[in-house]
């Protein structure tokens, strides 16, 4: 396959893709993707020609590394990226990459849907970092090569494939998925039982770290890691679907159901359901969406 940018060997593949107009109105879609071996010529930036006369700057870029190394500079930041990490980026920032001799990559071009709101959630769960290392990596990775033999194939997958392929993605690196058993993984499980098991009472966050013997911080950062959710996030939406479940199945009052989700108050329960399911408790015993 003839790759005609300097510093990239002929080894490596490119693929296009022409989204339809479907895919960009419902899916997430890819527009470029390869798998790079390069020498220390090879470069790029968002000012390069082919970025700049193609709609190449309105997608986001992911990277992931395979050997060797890069430097970035991206929104006027310097920073490397070397095998094993991964490499996230809006194009629409001002951004340039040089490689190093022996470098291979996996690259991806996409965009569609909710791409940027992911793409931004991504990185404020990494701190802001562009460059960082995902125990998911094996699987990014895996997805990425069952893209581009695909695509090497002729046989390329759906649009509607691609979409499912590139959520999942987003998925991966938004949230860290724990491995079967890991000690990390037991005490995530082991506060959601003390959570469920304690709804009814007024639990706070410090109580379930310490029932997993974490401290609070530590605890808090790995259980939104791996749920998304916070654990005050998780408790309230715990105890609407319990409220929920009492109002359509008991004859319970509105305030006995406060107290018995765990609620101090039936003020504070009207308030938090309303805010969460977006209508009253006793509309919702009368209407149940």
């Amino acid at each position: 396959m003839l790759i005609p940018e300097t510093g990239v060997h002929q080894i490596s593949e490119r693929y296009f893709f022409t989204p339809s107009s479907l895919a960009r109105e419902l899916f997430y879609y890819p527009t470029r993707c390869g798998h790079y071996f390069c020498d220390h010529t090879y470069s790029f930036s968002h000012q390069s020609e082919i970025a700049r006369e193609s709609d190449h700057n309105n997608h986001i870029m992911l990277f992931l590394v395979l050997d060797g190394a890069m430097e970035l500079e991206i929104s006027h930041t310097k920073m490397l990226a070397a095998r094993g990490q991964v490499v996230l980026f809006d194009c629409l920032q001002p951004y340039q990459y040089q490689a190093s001799d022996g470098l291979e990559f996996i690259w991806l071009l996409f965009n569609g849907l909710n791409t940027r709101p992911f793409y931004r959630r991504i990185l404020r769960s990494r701190n802001g970092k562009h460059v960082f290392s995902t125990p998911s990596y094996t699987e990014v990775l895996r997805l990425l090569q069952s893209l581009l033999s695909s695509c090497a194939s002729g046989e390329r997958m759906s649009e509607a494939a691609c979409s499912q392929l590139l959520h999942r993605l987003l998925c991966l690196l938004l949230l860290t998925e724990p491995q079967p058993q890991t000690a990390e993984n037991d005490r995530i499980t082991q506060s959601i039982r003390y959570m469920n098991a304690h709804l009814c009472e007024p639990i706070t966050v410090q109580e379930i770290a310490e029932a997993v013997n974490w401290s609070q911080a530590h605890f808090s950062r790995e259980f939104k890691a791996h749920t998304g959710y916070s654990p005050y996030e998780y408790i309230v939406l715990r105890r609407i679907d319990r409220a929920k479940h009492m109002l359509t199945a008991t004859r319970m009052t509105v305030k006995e159901i406060a107290y018995h989700t765990g609620y101090n108050s039936e003020e504070n329960f009207i308030h938090s359901f309303q805010k969460n399911v977006g209508i009253s408790p006793t509309l919702f015993r009368k209407f149940p969406i």
